[in-house]
């Protein structure tokens, strides 16, 4: 008997916080940015890396498909906009990763599943002067076909 009712208390806890995880918002994001959380930050340094060591293939690569700048730049354009630009990364840091939010714009961005913020603190070196800087910056990050990308 004892046994049956440690049983049925178990199947309830289980039902109840499947239910609660289904019906209440916050706790569902909660776990759902913990498993997001590595692969966002994943694609947010190999990006930075790309930039940092001036290969520009593959920053353009990590460019999502549906970002604004890629949708209208071709790889050309992109490399003359690189070229023309004394802004050069030294180095960064990522400080924080925070507002995952599904896609509520699919009329727009059809390809985007989720969209996140990656706040980065990075050192600056303009080329034309010498002179270096350090910025804090929020770039969305987009999900699109499970991947991660750079909006």
């Amino acid at each position: 008997m004892q046994k049956k009712k440690i049983i049925a208390v178990a199947i309830f806890a289980v039902v109840v916080i499947a239910a609660g995880l289904i019906i209440w918002d916050q706790p569902r994001k909660k776990v759902e940015f913990l498993l997001e959380r590595n692969a966002i930050e994943q694609a947010a340094k190999a990006y930075f890396q790309a930039e940092m060591a001036g290969n520009y293939r593959q920053v353009y690569a990590y460019l999502a498909s549906s970002s604004d700048y890629k949708k209208t730049h071709s790889y050309e354009e992109y490399l003359k906009d690189v070229e023309n630009s004394p802004v050069r990364i030294q180095t960064y840091r990522i400080v924080d990763i925070y507002r995952l939010r599904d896609n509520d714009n699919t009329e727009n961005y059809p390809a985007v599943e989720k969209f996140v913020q990656v706040e980065v603190d990075v050192d600056i070196k303009y080329t034309d002067t010498g002179e270096k800087s350090v910025y804090n910056y929020s770039f969305t990050f987009l999900k699109e076909r499970g991947i991660w990308y750079k909006g």
